[in-house]
């Protein structure tokens, strides 16, 4: 502003308030909003920034403003308070504030105003509007803290301007509440644009700088994360949080998850800056709603009786008080958990009896509306236990056995007091059954002895049961009893218990059958009896569906993705991945649940199969709960290896230990030795293939893995073979392939190795490195093809890789010695190898493969040729010689001779040109 415009202003001005406030240089810059709002100043004319109190609507605006200025584009300010919305003061502040893009305008009204302080506003809102109109410089007004402005005659005008705004003119207003403007039409038009309290929020990048920067705080991801979630990427909040840090003296998760709305210096800040702003019929209803875990007007209504509440709950919503809406179409709402924190506190503090009877009639109209879960909740923070414990008896069962839900059913059996747990056995079996998946199964089998106890015991009618729901109870907590030996990784006692009860089971008990069924499944399973295994998981993914328990149905699929995994039918498993998450989708639990858990845990696994390292942390922080939380074993192991390898894969060989020595401890902690011994074969395992030599031995010797390890009893097949497969490793890495090789060739000629998907590539592209450096480099060189023969149609690359750059001179040869012609008709196979040899050297290369697909074979025909006829099948419709076949083949042209015998007398054909024809007929061609 210039001197002479500034001796025009009138007495009393505030002349800070037409100048935005200083930035502040440790401010976190809003970069993409930033360049949205100058992107867009080429096509709309207002924008409007609204927003709760401490979300940082100033703080954009000064950034916004220098944006403008630093584009040489004409800018004035203006900040409002309370007393500027009569509209005299405030034509006024604008008037002055415009002299700084029209001074000469401004003057003259100034003057005019100076002379003649009482006129006729709406005239000069109008002259205002018309002089504005015919502006031509180029400029942007701002106008912070609208919410004060709410009087008729200065709404008319803004109105006015917004309607007959120059092109070359911008307006920006921020406020905490909604704006009281007719912008509808601006908003069809495209000409408005909206910054709301979302847009505002800090994500986990602007936490840490502001934490940084402002309070010098450097947080754990975990405890970053926890505090994001705990303020909801408030601004306010953040800074209110790192404040309470700098004073605690412990560790700052400690203070961060009992960080609330009852911190002392969020109170403040929020009676100072919230509360004492509104009406005391508005306060009334922010306290008797804050109980509200989310509301809406029928709701609001019956619980505080307040007959306005419609209105209220408008207001609320208008004046952003912290309400944040759970729907497009306005009807469900709930309050920020920092603000509902605060007022819960408060009620409680001032109104305790108020609040409890809140609750009892929330309870009531959820039950009467159909919202058991939130119903059972509002019971019990009503202490109205015995309608609890009646409630959650008739919704338990269906959350916990058929929905999986098992966080809602141990916080309800945590706040519900002990003495009401055994009115009814649906709470107790419900209780018992979410113990034994949340690795409590010591507590599960204690609470399913005590339902045994009581249905033999002396108070026979204590539940008020017929002989026939005696028996049926019974039954259903034996039923519990195989699943937690399952999930306590008894798997012996496990399939014992289930081969026992199936028969016992009429056909009319699907969920009991589905149980059962998954039990067998999970069993077999661990033992590696594959065949076994996807048979139960069939029938427990059919059982479910009967039963209508999609929790069933989806570890029944996710058992048989793990199966398909173990045996390289990638696309096999992630069909199944798409089921389990279809369920998940159906129950509606959210990205949180157990059944979105097991989604994620299979789609984690089967993108690490594939190397595919860019979409495998999608996966891994959804499945992060059974690594932490949930078991059983099966689950856990998927959780804690593939995360691990997934950060050796980047190069973090320490982080990817300590992840894994954390899972041995636990492991170790609830006696799951064949949890330990897993995660400790495969630190090793990423140890030796880093080429870690060294430390690969001592861990080794820590877990006591090498030696007659193998000959150890108490572990199953699957163990004792990965750790012949380790030791051979070590001889690998200790010059020693005679003994690997023997020990490989052992392991590869076993009973139902070949079937035995990324196991066997392990061990055959191992043997090629161990027959390699014993100078026997076309037999390694014909082992690894094997693997490349057997990976290339799923892109199975994992257990390739592991064998680490020791394979890669096996790998380079294959790719000298085998023809350009002949790689043409073996795309998937030179795709792998391809890319193996470019991640084996360390290589920036381009990206797996997108195009794979699984081939289109007739089942018939798989299950009569080989895949080195399928293959060989296709490479003839080049017109290869037998020669090249063998060097495509990396084969000598005696065996080309036998395999072309044997595949002649399959197809039932005598020539080439006769096997071409059948492979066309076939859709090989």
């Amino acid at each position: 502003m210039s001197t002479s415009a500034a001796g025009l202003l009138l007495d009393g001005l505030v002349a800070t308030k037409l100048v935005p406030p200083a930035q502040d240089p440790r401010a976190i810059f809003r970069e993409s909003l930033i360049a949205k709002q100058v992107d867009d100043a080429r096509h709309s004319s207002v924008t409007a920034i609204v927003a709760a109190a401490g979300s940082g609507k100033s703080t954009l605006m000064t950034q916004l403003h220098s944006a403008f200025e630093e584009r040489r584009i004409g800018t004035c300010w203006l900040s409002l308070e309370a007393e500027d919305n009569d509209p005299a003061t405030f034509a006024i502040y604008f008037i002055s504030a415009l002299n700084s893009i029209e001074p000469s305008f401004a003057r003259d009204e100034l003057t005019a105003l100076e002379a003649n302080p009482v006129r006729d506003f709406d005239r000069l809102f109008d002259r205002l509007v018309g002089r504005l109109a015919s502006v031509a410089a180029t400029g942007a007004v701002f106008i912070d803290d609208f919410q004060h402005i709410t009087d008729e005659r200065t709404l008319r005008f803004l109105d006015k301007l917004i309607t007959h705004l120059p092109r070359t003119m911008r307006l920006v207003i921020a406020s905490r509440s909604s704006l009281l403007l007719q912008l509808a039409r601006l908003r069809v038009s495209g000409a408005l644009t909206e910054v709301g309290q979302e847009e505002l929020y800090f994500d986990t990048t602007q936490t840490d700088q502001f934490l940084r920067r402002y309070h010098r705080l450097e947080l754990s991801p975990e405890d970053l994360g926890a505090l994001l979630e705990s303020t909801e990427g408030w601004p306010t909040g953040v800074q209110l949080a790192a404040l309470a840090l700098r004073r605690h003296k412990g560790p700052a998760g400690e203070l961060i998850k009992t960080f609330s709305g009852r911190d002392r210096d969020l109170t403040r800040y929020l009676v100072e800056s919230v509360i004492h702003a509104q009406p005391e019929s508005v306060r009334s209803f922010l306290l008797k709603t804050s109980p509200l875990r989310r509301m809406c007007r029928d709701l609001c209504r019956d619980t505080t009786g307040q007959p306005d509440s419609d209105e209220l709950l408008e207001y609320v919503g208008r004046a952003n008080l912290f309400l944040i809406a759970l729907d497009r179409d306005g009807q469900w709402y709930r309050y920020h958990h920092l603000f509902a924190e605060f007022l819960q506190s408060e009620f409680r503090r001032t109104e305790p009896d108020e609040y409890r009877q809140i609750c009892h009639r929330a309870a009531k109209w959820c039950e009467a509306n159909g919202q058991a879960a939130e119903a059972i909740r509002y019971a019990l923070d009503a202490e109205h236990f015995d309608e609890a414990a009646i409630l959650i008896a008739r919704h338990a069962p269906t959350a916990s056995l058929f929905r999986g839900d098992h966080y809602t059913v141990l916080d309800w059996m945590r706040r519900l007091p002990p003495e009401f747990h055994g009115r009814r056995p649906e709470i107790l079996l419900s209780h018992a059954w979410s113990c034994a998946f949340s690795r409590d199964t010591a507590r599960a089998m204690q609470i399913s002895q005590q339902v045994l106890a009581e249905l033999s015991g002396n108070h026979p009618d204590r539940w008020d049961l017929s002989e026939a729901e005696r028996d049926r109870f019974e039954l259903w907590t034996r039923n519990l009893q195989a699943a937690t030996h399952a999930c306590a990784d008894d798997i012996e006692d496990c399939l014992a218990r289930a081969t026992e009860l199936r028969p016992k089971v009429p056909e009319t008990e699907p969920f009991l059958i589905a149980t059962l069924s998954n039990c067998l499944s999970y069993g077999y399973f661990a033992k590696r009896d594959f065949e076994r295994s996807r048979e139960a998981a069939v029938a427990a993914h059919e059982y479910g569906h009967r039963a209508d328990a999609a929790y069933l149905s989806a570890w029944g699929d996710f058992l048989h993705g793990l199966v398909d995994v173990e045996l390289g039918r990638l696309y096999e498993a992630e069909r199944f991945g798409q089921r389990v998450q279809q369920d998940s989708q159906g129950l509606g639990l959210g990205q949180k649940s157990y059944v979105a858990g097991l989604a994620a845990l299979l789609n984690a696994e089967i993108a690490i199969q594939r190397c595919d390292f860019e979409k495998a942390p999608n996966f891994i922080g959804g499945g992060r709960a059974f690594k932490e939380i949930f078991g059983p074993v099966e689950p856990q192991l998927v959780a804690v290896r593939n995360e691990a390898r997934l950060h050796a894969h980047l190069g973090h060989l320490d982080l990817a230990r300590q992840i894994l020595q954390q899972g041995q401890d636990a492991a170790l902690r609830e006696q799951h030795l064949r949890l330990y011994f897993a995660l400790s074969i495969e630190e090793a395992s990423l140890q030796l293939t880093a080429g870690d030599i060294a430390g690969a031995n001592d861990t080794a010797q820590r877990a006591k893995l090498r030696g007659d390890a193998a000959d150890r009893t108490g572990i199953f097949r699957t163990q004792r073979d990965a750790l012949k497969l380790l030791e051979a490793r070590f001889w690998i890495a200790e010059e020693n392939p005679r003994s690997a090789t023997r020990m490989l060739t052992l392991l590869q000629q076993a009973r139902g190795a070949e079937t035995r998907g990324g196991f066997f590539l392990a061990v055959t592209a191992n043997r090629a490195v161990s027959l390699w450096n014993g100078g026997q480099r076309k037999e390694a060189a014909r082992q690894l093809d094997c693997a490349l023969t057997s990976a290339a149609a799923e892109f199975h690359a994992y257990p390739i890789v592991t064998a680490g750059r020791a394979l890669l001179p096996v790998l380079e040869s294959i790719i000298v010695r085998r023809p350009d012609a002949a790689a043409a008709d073996l795309r998937q196979k030179l795709e792998l190898q391809t890319w193996l040899a470019c991640h084996l050297r360390g290589e920036s290369h381009s990206p797996r493969p997108g195009s794979i697909t699984v081939a289109d074979v007739p089942k018939e025909r798989a299950e009569r040729l080989t895949g080195r006829e399928v293959e060989l099948l296709r490479l003839l419709q080049s017109g290869l010689d037998n020669r090249t076949l063998a060097d495509a083949l990396l084969v000598s042209e005696a065996t080309v001779k036998w395999h072309l015998h044997n595949l002649y007398s399959k197809l039932g054909v005598r020539s080439r040109g006769a096997a071409v024809a059948r492979a066309s007929q076939m859709g090989l061609a």
